[in-house]
């Protein structure tokens, strides 16, 4: 679900070393030393002028090059994984993406934004059909203040949670015909629910428009959490705790963007206040369970998940919108691969929500085998292939996240548990161990 632009590209910007030409003129997917190859200008055996970088994967990215360097305007296309198709045009200054950005997208539609970081940051959303969107984002996903405006003229504004309208707003109704207005007629404006999107209930308390939210889960007894790097990549500050009311400041101690995975700590306590204090004490309590997996005692399940078992994902979908209460549902593994063949993940049909990202994913003997990374986005998918696709959601497998613990500085044992146990035990160890993780932007 998210765009990331991941390091292998990356390495396209360091000096290109030809490994068989060494003069002046033009060459034609002259083979490099890392399995890719480049055509193009040459000038003393390095690129010059316009040319085009194929990496091993087969996606491409054509620029200008003065000695060996990209510069000016470039051109990524990625022609392997999740994001076959888009094409993405960007500013390239000292072998790093900078500026505006233009991204078209295998359906026709496009995005812009600017690149912060190296990393994209989305302003609006144009459909093929003209309908148009410039607001907030999060993960690809409307996400803040919007504003929707149809083709026809019509046009939503309001608070955008995860690409779901969820506050009153302004509806402009489209003209059926304009020619019959005078210049000084505006079109009418109302005011009314989104509907059929979800509103809070009068009584509750929503969560803020700049603050998005997700899951996670403990792995230490000292307060350590994982969520995904997608969650709290964008954060000015995190909190953790078991409602949105409900919560404690957290570090982010270490991220993985390749495997979107982050390692998350509850703050020091010595200037936390009463309620802060009374939570900890509460999660401490609940983490020193023998029966909730750590990483002291047994955390992750050292076999790959098997195709056809059954698993049982926990989170908070949706933040607090239906309530504040953890969910869990259960599925099974319905590919022991990801998206474009990723062997780091696996597909699952368990419903997935927005706000289920970083949370556990359990076996039936109440290992972890995984970490919920994304849903696919299946109206996206339904434009390019013509049908909606039902439960296809993906896992970040348990060997790959205990290598990120393990890099993190958090040493992890295998767990050994081989006793089946109910779902309703289940569904305990997974309250006792997941957490709602809300990012203030």
């Amino acid at each position: 679900m998210k765009f990331l632009l991941k390091n292998r590209y990356i390495v396209f910007f360091a000096l290109i070393l030809l490994s068989a030409c060494n003069g002046t003129g033009t060459v034609n997917n002259q083979a490099l030393r890392d399995g890719g190859a480049y055509s193009g200008r040459i000038v003393a055996g390095l690129p010059h002028g316009r040319g085009t970088r194929t990496m091993a994967n087969g996606d491409t990215i054509t620029a200008d090059y003065i000695n060996g360097k990209p510069s000016g305007r470039g051109i990524l296309t990625y022609n392997s994984g999740y994001y076959a198709g888009r094409k993405l045009e960007v500013e390239i200054r000292d072998g790093k993406m900078v500026g505006k950005f233009v991204m078209g997208l295998p359906n026709g539609d496009t995005m812009t934004g600017v690149m912060v970081n190296g990393q994209p940051k989305y302003k609006t959303y144009t459909y093929s059909n003209g309908d148009h969107y410039e607001g907030g984002f999060f993960d690809e996903l409307f996400s803040g203040e919007g504003k929707f405006t149809h083709a026809d003229g019509r046009v939503r504004e309001g608070t955008w949670n995860s690409g779901v309208l969820n506050s009153r707003h302004a509806i402009s109704q489209a003209d059926p015909d304009k020619k019959k207005n005078s210049p000084k007629e505006k079109p009418k404006t109302i005011t009314r629910k989104a509907d059929p999107t979800p509103v809070p209930k009068p009584n509750q308390k929503p969560t803020p428009p700049s603050s998005t939210s997700g899951s996670g889960f403990f792995v230490s007894k000292l307060g350590h959490v994982i969520t995904n790097q997608h969650v709290v990549g964008k954060c000015q500050s995190v909190t953790v705790g078991d409602s949105a009311k409900k919560q404690v400041n957290a570090e982010i101690l270490d991220t993985d963007m390749r495997n979107d995975l982050a390692l998350l700590k509850i703050s020091s306590t010595k200037m936390a206040s009463d309620d802060t204090m009374s939570l900890i004490r509460k999660l401490g309590i609940k983490i020193a369970s023998r029966n909730v997996p750590l990483s002291s005692n047994g955390l992750l399940r050292p076999e790959d998940v098997e195709l056809g078992e059954r698993v049982m994902v926990s989170g908070y979908p949706f933040g607090e919108i239906f309530s504040d209460t953890i969910k869990v549902t259960g599925g099974m593994v319905s590919a022991t691969r990801g998206m474009g063949d990723d062997s780091g993940q696996f597909q699952i049909d368990a419903a997935v929500q927005p706000g289920n990202s970083g949370g556990p994913i359990y076996d039936g003997n109440g290992n972890i085998v995984g970490v919920v990374v994304s849903q696919l986005n299946k109206l996206k998918v339904a434009k390019v292939i013509g049908s909606l696709p039902e439960n296809v959601n993906f896992g970040i497998k348990a060997s790959t996240v205990r290598q990120f613990l393990t890099s993190a500085g958090l040493p992890t044992k295998w767990s050994q548990k081989a006793k089946p146990i109910s779902s309703k035990n289940l569904a305990k160890i997974a309250r006792n161990q997941t957490l709602m993780v809300i990012c203030n932007m």
